[in-house]
């Protein structure tokens, strides 16, 4: 038996346990006297002037260039091999003459980028769930996983999530277990304050019961994969039911939070503010919410640059790099992890004053091909104003040809097809044909994850 099956088959007041003992241990590894320390100085750079935030960032990116130079012999002979050294190094654009980290090289490279001078204790090994279909596998250094949890809780404390504030998560994987017939349809961990709500528990059969008990709980954060939080909301729809206290903050992650998706959030649960964070497991850059809903860089833990940056409507469009400052094990710079954003040069009226990420735009393979040759990645805006929709994925397996796996409410009509193909002929194509499969589920990434786009075609 594996680890989920022996965990499965416990009765539920010992998986509160377990899920507690690994709470407990989450808890030593991400608040530890690091974190506080971290926390304070992530709280005085607030309101640095971008003249301290360059002189950071060029600063820690020359400590991360000898870093790699010096101890990770992979690095050492990519640079080489470019003519480079760190001394090239003297102002920010001169990161771009090093070369692209990418995914295949680590894969193919891994133990000549981990660095020879940090003891192995203090190393975590951590991997990427394999969204694209390919494992990564990483360390961490205890001294970056408290510095990523610290900045993870200066955002939530912009919103009054206070550490150890009791939450709900949602969650993609099966903590509370698919087989499970009979309340209670959540799991406590005890550590770190949070209840566990996961998928496939949110069916018309059990929800009356999560909702009674959301209702006597009376939480007040919502945390999680946002398509799974939007499954909640559409079954409180279909059943007619709503919470007695909804939720005051919503705060998303793991995946990109779409228009309709933020529409269904904001009309099932009244006031609710929403809050979305963009990371990625190897650490390298983090970009969170202001208290004006616009994204912001945290400078402290990594440099985001784009490359091959093009001009578009909000600022210049392109392919993240990352840097990161904070993890010395495993150093990861220009690292091109996949996913694509729009940078703005606007300045918020927040006050702060990193860079603006205007939009997450997606993963580059995540695209659809259009008949005149486009390449399009924004999907979200053809379900404008489609409320007979529960849920969509947009497929592409042949070029020139787009499929809609639609799940629908009762209410879905012919009308809304047509109101759906008037919406790609406008926004996609006008030449683009169109399927449709009607679905009753959207099947979900081994990690528990919602894509929206799904190119099967040969790149």
């Amino acid at each position: 038996m594996n680890t989920i099956s022996i965990y499965s088959s416990l009765p539920y007041w010992l998986q509160n346990i377990a899920v507690s003992l690994h709470g407990y241990k989450l808890k030593r590894q991400r608040f530890n006297d690091d974190f506080y320390k971290i926390l304070d100085f992530l709280n005085s750079t607030q309101g640095w002037s971008k003249e301290q935030i360059r002189s950071y960032k060029e600063e820690h990116i020359f400590k991360i260039l000898e870093q790699a130079y010096n101890h990770c012999p992979y690095y050492r002979k990519k640079y080489a091999n470019a003519g480079l050294s760190p001394s090239d190094f003297k102002q920010l654009g001169d990161l771009q003459k090093f070369p692209i980290l990418t995914k295949e090289e680590i894969r193919e490279n891994w133990l000549g980028l981990v660095a020879n001078n940090i003891p192995q204790k203090d190393l975590i090994l951590f991997n990427t769930s394999g969204s694209t279909g390919k494992a990564l596998d990483f360390y961490w250094t205890k001294y970056s996983a408290a510095y990523y949890w610290a900045v993870d809780q200066r955002y939530k404390n912009r919103f009054g999530f206070d550490l150890g504030k009791a939450c709900i998560n949602f969650s993609g994987r099966p903590i509370v277990p698919i087989s499970t017939s009979r309340p209670p349809f959540w799991r406590y961990d005890r550590a770190l304050n949070r209840y566990f709500i996961n998928m496939h528990q949110l069916n018309e059969q059990k929800i009356r019961d999560i909702v009674n008990w959301i209702n006597l709980k009376r939480i007040e954060m919502f945390i999680g994969y946002p398509s799974i939080m939007t499954t909640f909301a559409n079954e409180l729809m279909n059943v007619g039911m709503a919470l007695d206290f909804p939720p005051k903050h919503i705060f998303t992650g793991a995946e990109k939070l779409y228009e309709n998706q933020k529409n269904i959030l904001q009309a099932v649960f009244k006031g609710v503010q929403i809050h979305e964070l963009y990371s990625f497991s190897e650490q390298a850059a983090i970009a969170t919410h202001c208290t004006h809903s616009v994204y912001h860089e945290d400078f402290e833990i990594g440099h985001m640059e784009l490359d091959l940056a093009v001009p578009v409507e909000n600022g210049v469009q392109g392919e993240i790099l990352a840097t990161g400052f904070a993890n010395l094990g495993m150093p990861f710079i220009r690292y091109q992890n996949g996913d694509t954003a729009v940078f703005s040069d606007r300045e918020c009226g927040c006050g702060l004053h990193s860079q603006i990420i205007e939009d997450i735009v997606g993963r580059n393979e995540d695209y659809i091909v259009t008949p005149e040759g486009l390449h399009i990645q924004r999907l979200d805006y053809i379900f404008k104003d489609t409320w007979e929709i529960k849920e969509c994925q947009v497929a592409q397996k042949v070029s020139g040809e787009m499929i809609l796996r639609i799940v629908r409410r009762n209410s879905y009509s012919v009308a809304t097809e047509k109101k759906l193909l008037v919406n790609i002929s406008q926004w996609i194509s006008p030449t683009i044909k169109v399927k449709f499969e009607y679905v009753d589920e959207i099947p979900r990434t081994k990690a528990g994850k919602f894509k929206a786009v799904v190119s099967e075609l040969k790149k």
